[in-house]
């Protein structure tokens, strides 16, 4: 019998906030590390190889991820670092800091990955989402009782992005 993993968004560095205002100010791209704790309640280790996505706004490009290979383990809670990259045009990031202001901030993304799982003799699979929408403002995305470890906490002053103009 599967369960399907829980997640948790617990870093520090994805304070919507931070990134609205720093598209005030007009710089249009940002770079950060986005630490998600994901629990495996199953009995296998699972490997995630080549996990990429986007974020799109409106239906425009505005972002992407990129999943480095990990291994989710078994019975456990394992931290992944996914790399994020938001580049909107300046119409796009006007309309994105007017609905984050409004409390009506939406992005649609989709991606891939392939997941191998080793101990049922390297079986793999590309899994592939599509138009999953993360409503931005929603107090759930504030969950963090998977997240462990306290420097990456969320904690408003610790933000850190590069951001590029």
């Amino acid at each position: 019998f599967q369960t399907i993993p829980q997640y948790n968004v617990c870093t520090n560095q994805f304070e919507w906030k931070s990134i609205i205002e720093g598209m005030i100010g007009l710089k249009m791209s940002a770079s950060f590390d986005l630490l998600i704790s994901v629990k495996n309640p199953n009995r296998f280790d699972v490997d995630l190889n080549n996990g990429s996505g986007q974020f799109h706004h409106d239906g425009n490009y505005v972002g992407l991820f990129e999943i480095p290979q990990s291994t989710i383990s078994a019975k456990a809670i394992s931290d992944v670092v996914v790399k994020v990259t938001f580049s909107p045009d300046k119409w796009s990031a006007i309309g994105m800091t007017t609905e984050y202001y409004r409390g009506t901030l939406k992005f649609v993304i989709g991606g891939n990955a392939n997941v191998e799982i080793p101990a049922l003799g390297n079986y793999q699979f590309d899994a592939k989402f599509d138009d999953v929408i993360v409503n931005v403002n929603d107090p759930s995305q504030d969950d963090t009782h998977l997240c462990a470890c306290p420097s990456w906490k969320k904690n408003p002053g610790q933000l850190e992005l590069d951001w590029g103009v």
